[in-house]
């Protein structure tokens, strides 16, 4: 009789015995896959959570982002850097600055492309007496940006932090007005009723009027703004700037220690003024709490990990006692089979079946219930958990294994006692039975 017909009916003969290995295969996979699948989608539904949060955050921090860009891009020129023995207060009251720096100064600060400031241009301030009109007014010489700057958003090179770039600068900072042409600020236009093409004399020079510059609320209101060659020319500085004029990206609102410290080791103990837009510190402040509330998500991200970690663990242990405890009963089943079947088998070893006959008959019914029990303590499993429709593939790996093991359960049990069967002594058996 063909081998397959002889386990089919060693099956169904000794029904019982094979329903309770089958049971006992069953639960130990149905176990291992459970726990498995139920494990996987909380660790997938876990991810997902905090996927969506991380999104909105990042959408939250991008348009922040954009915020203080477009905030800082307004004001402009928003940096001034003072050379070294500078007393601000000076620069703050009377826009007066005797200690002063090199033309070459600004190249250098452009050629260490800080990664917290861009467009640097040299300066040239003083608060001096119109004496044609005994006004006071502030002459400020300002140098033209480098060619391709000001607009363009140009790459920075060799950048150790990461920053965005800054928007451009606003139109009115881009350059300054030609030779011998100046922009008046507010109060100086509207009180002498100049006009754009007006001409007018300055400190015995004339000058004519390029633009008539809008309403700042400042001490810009009384300022002529011309090139910094006609600003030494006109105030005996030749080759002098008095200040450095920038624009900070975020970089230099939200670590204002390392810009100093960057500035100051391309030019020693200078010092930096901020000026910050009601706007731009709001929105710097709600970035800050932004970036505080990713810490915590990163946080909570790390915590979860070492608790899927702890899980599983349990999960673990907890599977191997089931397994073993399945083993055993697989065990005991196949052996009390053989030990019930004693005189049967000896019948069968009279009548001449081979040792290796018998062993693969044994095999083959306990690696079909093997089978039969993963088959459905996996879809046991699946029918009852209730699952994410994406968790399963996740598990594919582990199910394969829970597999491997519940073949190799039922194949150990069977190879016990297809051995102690095929050693069996017919004339034994014949007297135990």
């Amino acid at each position: 009789m063909p081998l397959h017909r002889v386990v089919l009916r060693e099956l169904l003969h000794y029904r019982w015995n094979s329903l309770a290995g089958l049971m006992a295969v069953m639960l130990a996979v149905g176990a291992i896959a459970s726990t498995a699948l139920l494990l996987g989608g909380y660790e997938a539904d876990t991810a997902r959570v905090l996927q969506v949060e991380e999104q909105l955050l990042q959408r939250r921090l991008t348009e922040l982002r954009s915020d203080v860009e477009r905030s800082l891009g307004q004001l402009g020129f928003n940096l001034t850097l003072l050379p070294e023995g500078h007393d601000p207060a000076d620069w703050y009251l009377r826009d007066a600055a005797p200690p002063s720096w090199e033309e070459s100064d600004v190249q250098r600060l452009r050629r260490a492309e800080l990664p917290y400031l861009r467009n640097p241009v040299g300066q040239l301030r003083r608060r001096v007496t119109w004496p044609e009109t005994e006004w006071s007014v502030i002459v400020v010489g300002r140098a033209a940006l480098p060619e391709g700057r000001g607009l363009s958003r140009a790459a920075a090179r060799g950048r150790s932090l990461e920053v965005d770039e800054p928007a451009p600068l606003a139109s009115r900072y881009l350059q300054p007005p030609a030779p011998d042409h100046v922009a008046l600020g507010h109060e100086i236009h509207r009180v002498f009723e100049f006009s754009e093409g007006d001409a007018f004399e300055l400190m015995g020079r004339t000058f004519r009027v390029e633009q008539c510059l809008p309403q700042e609320g400042s001490r810009d209101d009384i300022s002529v703004v011309m090139t910094l060659r006609d600003a030494q020319e006109l105030l005996g500085e030749p080759g002098r700037i008095s200040e450095i004029l920038a624009q900070g990206t975020r970089g230099a609102w939200e670590n204002p220690d390392g810009l100093r410290a960057a500035v100051r080791g391309v030019l020693a103990e200078a010092e930096v003024v901020q000026q910050t837009p009601a706007s731009a510190a709001a929105s710097l402040a709600a970035l800050h709490v932004n970036q505080t509330e990713q810490q915590r998500l990163e946080q909570e991200r790390a915590a979860q990990a070492d608790l899927n970690h702890y899980r599983r663990r349990l999960a673990t242990l907890v599977n191997l006692l089931v397994v073993g405890s399945c083993g055993l009963w697989v065990g005991w089943l196949a052996w009390n089979n053989v030990v019930e079947r004693r005189a049967e088998i000896g019948v069968w070893r009279a009548c001449g079946l081979r040792a290796q006959r018998l062993v693969a008959i044994f095999l083959g019914r306990w690696v079909c219930l093997g089978l039969l029990g993963t088959v459905a303590g996996l879809s046991a499993a699946v029918f009852f958990t209730p699952l994410p429709a994406d968790s399963a593939p996740r598990q594919a790996g582990l199910l394969a294994a829970t597999l491997g093991v519940a073949i190799l359960l039922s194949g150990l049990a069977a190879a016990t006692a297809a051995w102690a069967a095929a050693r069996e002594d017919p004339a034994a058996a014949f007297r135990a039975g």
